[in-house]
């Protein structure tokens, strides 16, 4: 299996958000530096596509990276613009069951090293069609009858 990444499309977002930058730099520069006498209509311009973006910081963007390990899957997560850096090891010993969460995340409980067991939420909306189910089909084969608690 090759590893699932969602890198591209993390850094498609952020990339844009630094024109973004840059357009607003250059709209305050042209309104109070180069023409000065133009109306400040002008700067609606700049914060209109702010409004976009609204939903983008709610749902914030998170790589994710899902490679194999050790006879099981070792997911990493990390947001936009972090250091923190989170990982998992999946395997058919720890990997118990799903469990209900919104449609923007996988929920796995995965037994930890005391054999206690914990919750991961894996944020998945940031991720292409076929890396999911890649991701799913994944964890399928790691425990195909898993249950949804």
């Amino acid at each position: 299996m090759k590893d699932i990444s969602n890198k591209g499309k993390v850094n498609r977002f952020k990339f844009l958000l630094y024109f973004y930058g840059l357009f607003v730099v250059f709209i305050f520069v042209y309104r109070f530096i180069i023409s000065p006498e133009l109306p400040n209509l002008i700067l609606i311009a700049a914060f209109a596509p702010l409004f976009g973006f609204m939903s983008s910081f709610i749902n914030w963007p998170v790589y994710i990276l899902a490679a194999e390990a050790e006879e099981g899957l070792l997911i990493k997560s990390q947001k936009l613009f972090s250091k923190k850096q989170t990982s998992i090891l999946v395997t058919k010993y720890n990997f118990d069951s799903y469990f209900e969460t919104d449609h923007l995340h996988i929920g796995l409980n995965v037994l930890d090293e005391n054999d206690k067991l914990k919750k991961h939420k894996v944020k998945v909306s940031w991720m292409r069609l076929k890396d999911l189910r890649a991701l799913e089909e994944k964890l399928r084969e790691i425990n195909p009858y898993a249950p949804v608690k």
